[in-house]
């Protein structure tokens, strides 16, 4: 009998242990199911969180443009004003002036008045769900006119860039040359991360261009840089031709290699080469008597090889510094106002971002750099900025109490200066290829 009790004993022992572990792992699983919800509804709100506040950013990008817009209207007649906001409570010229000589976190805001004159704060985004109430607003959103380079992306369905160049405080006259980078690691990563250089014939010494009908494109890409300048007083047949080292356009093609021994061979130095060597051992440099030479009809004109870094460390694959002759016609000088540079990708792909810097021959420039100490120095550099070429707009936007911060580009349209974006291009045999209308140019900034 008692020997019967101890067993029964036992066994409610060991059922009582496997309902407690078995209980134990449901709520293991339970609590780990119960975390996986808590951690997806927490993602799923920090994203609508985080995809809140860059639409408030954006939104602060597009009241930076009408800001823009109004500063444009202001001073398109060259009219100065006193460097104070005005008195009376709404929004002048003179006050849009003075917030674009004293950018601020609130200018924007300012100038199109969503805020008080004299007052600081956010601005709140109107939203269309009043039930998923997220306090929208852009914070802080800056314009900047002068800026140190030029910035754009060229695409198949953008082939070309027109710069014009205009300078802050430098003559362009005192321009040297014009450094392009290209390609950057942005550009990379949606390759693979891998470049497809253009080859090189090594017997004739040749340069094999990339054929349009193969799949996969050479990267980086070969890209035409166009010079078109004038002296303080020309003639339009100027145009047509070199005299001596001057000319007022020309077009060097850049054909990226990442062979530095057939880069670092020039044209003179070997004639049978088919190229032009742009490494000097250091950096590559265009010579200014190749942008004279594609301007003579008599002359051989020849690519310029490019030698770019194989492997992309955040910054631009390709970088080169083109040399600038001065111009033809009357007086020694460029003109100021008729000073430009068109880029492209002759072929069409693949998609690259670049820059243009713009160095004088001699300290033109000053730049605040943040020392080891974290102490601000100012340094001279050649380097000269550019004024009302591109506006840079930093914005910052909030979503409750989540932010995000968006840095955009953007082009300062001209409305004394319109240049055609597309061509037109007719098809056709005979008198059904001719257009029967008369053509006029105009600005798009004329329409806002």
């Amino acid at each position: 009998m008692n020997r019967k009790k101890k067993l029964n004993n036992k066994k409610g022992a060991a059922s009582f242990y496997i309902v407690a572990f078995s209980t134990l792992i449901l709520v293991i699983i339970a609590s780990s199911f119960a975390a996986i919800i808590v951690s997806e509804i927490t993602r799923t709100i920090n994203d609508d969180l985080s995809q809140s506040a860059y639409d408030s950013a954006l939104a602060g990008v597009e009241d930076a443009k009408v800001a823009f817009f109004n500063y444009q209207n202001c001073i398109k007649n060259k009219e100065t004003y006193p460097d104070v906001l005005s008195t009376g409570p709404e929004v002048t010229c003179q006050d849009i002036a003075y917030w674009m000589n004293h950018p601020g976190c609130d200018m924007v805001s300012h100038i199109l008045g969503r805020i008080g004159k004299f007052e600081m704060g956010e601005v709140l985004i109107q939203e269309t769900n009043v039930a998923n109430n997220m306090m929208q607003a852009y914070t802080c959103v800056k314009m900047d006119t002068v800026l140190d380079d030029y910035r754009s992306t060229l695409s198949s369905s953008n082939r070309s860039k027109l710069v014009r160049v205009k300078l802050d405080d430098v003559d362009a006259d005192q321009i040297r040359a014009v450094r392009v980078n290209w390609f950057s690691d942005v550009n990379s990563a949606v390759y693979g991360g891998k470049f497809n250089y253009t080859n090189f014939s090594q017997g004739t010494h040749s340069v094999v261009f990339p054929s349009l009908t193969t799949s996969k494109a050479a990267t980086p890409p070969t890209l035409s840089v166009q010079l078109v300048q004038t002296a303080e007083n020309f003639n339009f047949n100027d145009f047509d031709v070199s005299v001596g080292d001057r000319t007022n356009r020309g077009t060097v093609y850049l054909v990226p290699t990442k062979e530095a021994d057939e880069a670092v061979k020039g044209y003179e130095s070997d004639p049978s080469l088919n190229y032009n060597g742009a490494y000097n051992g250091t950096k590559n440099v265009v010579a200014a008597k190749y942008l004279v030479k594609s301007n003579d009809k008599t002359s051989k004109n020849l690519p310029n090889v490019v030698l770019c870094n194989n492997e992309v460390a955040g910054s631009y694959a390709c970088s080169a510094e083109i040399e600038l002759p001065k111009p033809v016609g009357e007086g020694a000088k460029r003109n100021n106002d008729t000073f430009l540079f068109v880029v492209s990708i002759p072929y069409g792909r693949p998609s690259t971002d670049f820059t243009l810097e713009f160095l004088c021959e001699n300290a033109c420039n000053e730049k605040i750099v943040i020392a080891e100490d974290g102490t601000e120095e100012v340094i001279e550099t050649n380097q000269a900025a550019l004024e009302d070429v591109q506006i840079n707009v930093d914005s910052t936007g909030r979503a409750n109490d989540l932010y995000r911060r968006v840095e955009t580009r953007l082009e300062s349209g001209d409305s004394a200066f319109p240049y055609p974006i597309y061509a037109i291009q007719l098809l056709g045999d005979g008198d059904g290829s001719l257009l029967k209308k008369d053509l006029t140019v105009t600005s798009e900034w004329n329409f806002r």
